[in-house]
């Protein structure tokens, strides 16, 4: 959206859009497409075919930048934030704030949202891990230097609520599941996960088959990967981009 256009509707709607929100009364079918017609006939003026686009998709990004630009705040998931909250404090240490993270819009589907804290690193999440564990390397941080995601800051992602890899990915390799790293969770994400599963559950994940984190690389240029081995440890290792098995895959990740 040009300067201008954002600039006269903050100072032409703002106030009188502060003054509607504070009725509860919800607006007719009417006024809401009477509104969508005004709203479309401005986007035509100021956005090209590419731009529109571009927002159709991004709907999470666009949703905050109206909220933002008729300033509403609208505060969601707030039961969610406060728990994630308690968890990086007693898992962690870690004293964060959660409250100003936008959500990415939530897939259709059984899915659970994570926050990946600022700061946080490969090393901390498996040092704070108190259940047996091993992982091929001393210094994770160092092996695994190339990340879809890294938390310079706080954010949050939408994953499967499944114990195991995602169906549709189920015995596809990395290069043919996710070759761009576009898709998978990192291996940042899975280690979190992990954690709060854990904590919830005092189970793990990944039992019958393996996580591909295909959201990151090793210094080899191979994918780690995440399991629960069969002698009770969570294993932190990584395979080769075309490997593959019936029962190992990627996890999707839901990001903004």
């Amino acid at each position: 959206m040009s300067d201008f256009a954002h600039s006269q509707l903050n100072t032409h709607g703002g106030q009188s859009m502060k003054n509607a929100t504070q009725s509860k009364e919800k607006p007719s079918l009417k006024q809401l497409l009477a509104l969508a017609a005004f709203i479309a006939g401005v986007l035509e003026e100021i956005f090209t075919g590419g731009q529109i686009q571009h927002w159709l998709q991004n709907k999470g990004k666009l949703r905050t930048k109206l909220f933002e630009m008729f300033e509403i705040t609208v505060e969601t998931y707030t039961e969610i934030r406060e728990d994630w909250k308690k968890f990086y404090h007693s898992a962690f240490g870690m004293e964060v704030d959660f409250s100003g993270i936008p959500i990415p819009e939530k897939p259709e589907g059984n899915y659970r949202l994570l926050f990946i804290a600022k700061g946080l690193s490969l090393n901390k999440v498996f040092d704070a891990w108190t259940f047996p564990k091993w992982r091929y390397d001393s210094n994770l941080d160092k092996k695994v230097p190339t990340n879809k995601r890294m938390p310079t800051e706080s954010y949050a992602i939408w994953v499967l609520a499944g114990d195991e890899p995602d169906a549709e990915f189920l015995g596809k390799s990395t290069r043919v599941a996710d070759p761009n790293m576009e898709i998978g969770m990192t291996l940042l994400e899975r280690m979190i996960f992990e954690s709060k599963y854990f904590e919830e559950t005092g189970k793990h994940l990944d039992v019958k088959g393996i996580t591909f984190c295909s959201g990151s690389r090793n210094s080899g240029g191979f994918v780690p990967y995440v399991y629960l081995y069969s002698y009770g440890e969570v294993y932190v290792n990584w395979y080769y981009l075309d490997y593959s098995y019936a029962k190992c895959g990627v996890r999707r990740a839901v990001t903004l």
